[in-house]
């Protein structure tokens, strides 16, 4: 093991992987933005579910109010359940289709993994995983419980990193994530990560409860209005949230940024400064060539043929692009052209960047500068990082394997499938000698007109001289500075439109300080030096053309007729191939803006319709004309097809209607998909025959000899679109007001949804909390003097024999208390309230029985009265309270019932003792009139005479 452990750099400082003080600030703010989000997202959560409970249990125990109270508060439960239902999820880290190592299965492995980390000062991955993936990261598996509980960290390695990086390199990036291990922060990063699925939960998905919206809304009007309300509130939180949790991720991904320059410094001080920064390098051509192998591995999938070993094609594809661009630093570290390697800078920024406001990662130039503040060396091992791996080539074909999904397909040998990757890189047109001038380039959208690519070019009287002129060193030169400008400029435009932002703060342009002034002038400039080296690589584009149609007219033999119709079918696929792509991009354009607020109204449906078929008409023309297209045989062997118009699928799909809009959508890109790859493998196939025909005759020249006839020309329909540059259907590039509105587009937009959505909630919590928590009670005051009623803080003065009511909200320590107009207690006490939502009745000092009865009307059935007694409080459903019910009321069913309850205050002891209860509430009925009314009142004497009657020993009333 101690062979394959790279050794790291001596005299490392003990302060170089200390969290800089902007690190703490931003994790602090991570911290305080997260709690404020959470906080907040418990807090609506828990009151609508509060206020479900309270108004649900208050109409269920038979509140005045039951109505508005279920109504109110089976809102308030829905709201509750669409808040709620985002905890109820569990989120896998990790890549797809992974494969778990165990130490007993690659003990070398994870003894350098062991001593890595233990080094770095991280606990010891939970789990090691390979992946498919150019990457490695550390994952964890996530549900709501790990708010509270910590989740243990695994680590995922990406073989196709594994395949182009050495020992040391390895070491380096590995260390980075160890680094990740280390930093407690990361769990910042892992709340954040549950809060993010709580808010997409919340803000993106769209369930059953949305669903319940839509079809409430379209019930009756009586019905909808609910609905209508429900999705206006439903928007309001998930505006709200939203705008609260872009704070989050902000903070977040500023400490995101801060975590990787200070797990940068962890893999300095174990591998050196040098080691991070080549691996990164090595990164993007390890990717790209990635990809460039599943499209492989994908085609040969077509063809029924399997793949042995993804990663040697992986390898041999960084080959052959190295060789195709001519580049000897692609996918390996480039040479240094200092002595001082302190100095040397792989990556170089340009004047201009996008904002890192919202990026994960800082610039890789920026990780560099890091890196290298303090310079530290360290020895390289060139080593391949697959000597880590006992039987690598297993673990290789099992990934490889996991492609396939298992498919039955017809073994193919590493050394069959290496000639068939060879077969598709051995082309004319990637051939160093043509100094680039074919890749990644269109040759024919200039051009109008086919004829244009080859005509207008003075004759050459020595065709053996201009062939030697063709294709110079110069024109690789001309190709990249090209390349160069149009950067420029593109960064100019970002800079104008405020995309990007100077790096450094200030716009330094080649060398020179400018100001924002300058910018249009400066694109301006930009633009025409392009143009005039695009017109000079034109024109020798034309000069490559004419000069080898100038050799075909030499030979004669059909040779000039076949060139130019090659040019031509060049011209027609190219430019169909353009036509067709710029189509799916303005759909692709219109559906992002239709679909930005998450709804398509009637308008926004009608222009998706249009624009859809507008495509389906460009893919119907194509299909229309794939009869006129006619190939050589030459081109069509070399495509492997019969004919163009066999090669075509039958183009069935109709076009899109308002009734089929869905599911056309849902198969639109794998028609256009598959139509633009048979004509860009028509450019591509014609390209390349175009240039061996050439260089064929080329060849002829030279030699003196006399080439066979050419094959029959291919033909090309006579009409058929041309795009030119900047003659592109327009997009859309900005969102109207509304749409700007709805996703909160820029500061303006932002500021007025969170203003709106604020009081719409506000509005709802405000109304909500309002609504059943103020106790109806009615007072019933049968003393014959006036009193002062308080129950809480609301009070009144009820006089004598009357009534009235008094609306409070009470708590558990509510007081009721009943005073003389001199302020003499009569009595206090704390009454029992079982629901707030009842109608409460408060019958001062008990000195009056209660009689409930129903007034009738009509044809509606007579009841006897209920005589309740003299009970102090009690909870009681009326209609009406002390007062008299009206004399006739209207009734469609001929008849109807009113409740009434009613006091006996006023009447004599004779009547009203008659009514009490019990013999306890007799005699408290006798001793509160006794004690209590004025001496005027009509029967005061006659309570008197009762008191005494009653205080006489033996004596009752």
């Amino acid at each position: 093991m101690e062979d394959l452990y790279p050794a790291g750099p001596s005299d490392v400082p003990a302060t170089l992987t200390r969290p800089s003080s902007l690190y703490k600030r931003q994790a602090w703010l991570a911290v305080g933005s997260l709690a404020l989000f959470v906080a907040l997202y418990f807090t609506l959560a828990g009151w609508f579910g509060w206020t479900a409970w309270r108004l649900i249990s208050s109409a269920l125990a038979g509140s005045e109010d039951v109505i508005v109270h279920v109504l109110v508060g089976g809102c308030s439960a829905f709201l509750c359940v669409f808040m709620l239902k985002a905890l109820l999820f569990m989120e896998r880290g990790g890549a797809p289709n992974h494969v778990e190592l165990h130490p007993e299965e690659q003990p070398q492995l994870f003894a350098f993994l062991y001593r890595l980390a233990d080094e770095a000062g991280a606990p010891r991955p939970h789990r090691v995983y390979l992946s498919a993936r150019v990457n490695a990261a550390v994952f964890y598996d996530l549900s709501v419980l790990n708010l509270l509980f910590p989740s243990r960290k695994n680590l995922e390695i990406g073989l196709p990193l594994v395949n182009i990086l050495t020992l040391s390199e390895f070491k380096a990036v590995l260390a980075h994530e160890f680094g990740h291990f280390a930093q407690r922060s990361m769990a910042i990063g892992s709340w954040v990560y549950i809060a993010q699925q709580i808010a997409s939960h919340i803000i993106s998905k769209r369930d059953a409860l949305d669903k319940l919206l839509r079809v409430l809304s379209k019930f009756d009007l009586r019905i909808a209005w609910i609905g209508w309300l429900l999705s206006l509130i439903v928007w309001s939180i998930r505006s709200l949230l939203d705008t609260v949790f872009r704070l989050v991720v902000l903070a977040q991904r500023a400490l995101s940024r801060q975590m990787e320059f200070q797990a940068d410094l962890v893999a300095v001080s174990l591998t050196g400064s040098d080691e991070l920064v080549h691996a990164l390098h090595k990164l993007q051509a390890a990717d790209e060539a990635w990809e460039r192998t599943l499209a492989f591995a994908n085609s040969e999938y077509q063809q029924g043929r399997s793949v042995q070993d993804l990663f040697s094609i992986q390898t041999q594809v960084l080959e052959r692009v190295t060789q195709i661009l001519n580049d000897p630093s692609y996918g390996k570290v480039p040479p240094r052209h200092s002595d001082a390697p302190e100095q040397h800078r792989v990556f170089v920024s340009g004047f201009a960047q996008p904002p890192q406001m919202w990026s994960t990662h800082p610039a890789n130039s920026d990780r560099e500068e890091n890196a290298k503040r303090l310079y530290l060396p360290a020895p390289h091992d060139a080593r391949s990082a697959w000597l880590l791996f006992d039987e690598p080539a297993a673990l290789r074909q099992r990934l490889t394997s996991d492609f396939f999904h298992g498919a039955q397909l017809e073994p193919v040998a590493l050394e069959q499938s290496l000639r068939n990757l060879a077969d598709r890189y051995d082309m004319l047109q990637y051939a160093p000698d043509y100094q680039g001038a074919y890749l990644g380039r269109s040759l024919t959208r200039h051009a109008e007109q086919a004829v244009e690519l080859y005509q207008d070019v003075s004759p050459a009287t020595d065709l053996h001289g201009a062939l030697q002129a063709l294709y110079p060193l110069s024109l690789s030169q001309q190709l990249n500075q090209l390349r160069a400008l149009e950067e420029e400029r593109g960064m100019l435009q970002a800079l104008r439109d405020k995309v990007y932002k100077a790096s450094g703060g200030s716009i330094v342009f080649r060398g020179n300080s400018v100001s924002r002034r300058d910018l249009p002038r400066l694109i301006e400039q930009v633009t025409d030096e392009a143009e005039a080296l695009r017109q000079e690589i034109l024109g020798h584009d034309r000069r490559c053309r004419a000069t080898h149609l100038a050799i075909a007219e030499q030979f004669g033999n059909g040779w000039p007729a076949y060139l130019t119709g090659l040019i031509e079918v060049l011209h027609y696929a190219e430019h169909s191939l353009a036509d067709l792509r710029d189509a799916q991009g303005l759909l692709a354009n219109v559906t992002s803006v239709v679909l930005a607020d998450g709804k398509v109204s009637s308008r926004e449906l009608k222009r998706l319709l249009q624009t859809a078929n507008e495509l389906h008409r460009v893919m119907a023309g194509i299909h229309d004309d794939k009869q006129l297209v006619v190939l050589d045989q030459p081109l069509l062997t070399r495509l492997g097809i019969e004919s163009w118009a066999a090669s075509l699928e039958e183009f069935t799909l109709p076009q899109a209607t308002n009734d089929n809009v869905n599911e056309w959508m849902q198969v639109i890109d794998g028609w256009g998909n598959s139509l633009a790859a048979q004509l860009s493998g028509l450019c591509s196939a014609t390209l390349e025959q175009l240039l061996h025909s050439e260089a064929e005759l080329a060849r002829h020249l030279r030699q003196h000899s006399q080439p066979d006839a050419a094959p029959a020309p291919t033909c090309i329909p006579q009409r058929y679109p041309v795009l030119l540059p900047g003659k592109e259907r327009k997009r859309q590039l900005k969102l109207d007001w509304w749409d700007r509105f709805q996703i909160a587009d820029g500061a303006l937009a932002t500021g007025m949804r969170l203003l709106v959505a604020g009081l719409i909630v506000g509005a709802v919590l405000g109304f909500g909390s309002l609504t059943g928590v103020d106790t109806k009670v009615a007072v019933y005051n049968g003393l014959g003097t006036a009193v002062l009623v308080r129950i809480g803080d609301q009070a009144s003065v009820v006089g004598p024999y009357s009534s009235a009511e008094i609306k409070v909200g009470f708590a558990s320590n509510t007081e009721v208390s009943a005073r003389t107009l001199t302020g003499e207690l009569i009595e206090t006490f704390t009454p029992s309230v079982s629901n707030t939502g009842l109608h409460y009745v408060y019958n001062v000092a008990g000195a009056s029985p209660l009689v409930a009865w129903t007034a009738s009307y009509g044809n509606a059935a007579e009841e006897e009265p209920r005589f309740l007694g003299a009970p102090r409080w009690l909870d009681a459903r009326a209609d009406f309270f002390f007062s008299d019910p009206p004399e006739s009321i209207s009734s469609k069913s001929g008849g109807a019932q009113r409740r009434v309850l009613s006091g006996m205050g006023d009447g004599t002891p004779e009547e009203v003792l008659k009514l009490a209860g019990n013999e306890a509430q007799a005699q408290q009925i006798i001793r509160a009139h006794a004690r209590w009314d004025e001496p005027n009142t009509a029967n005061a004497g006659l309570w008197k005479t009762h008191a005494q009657a009653l205080d006489a020993p033996g004596k009752a009333p």
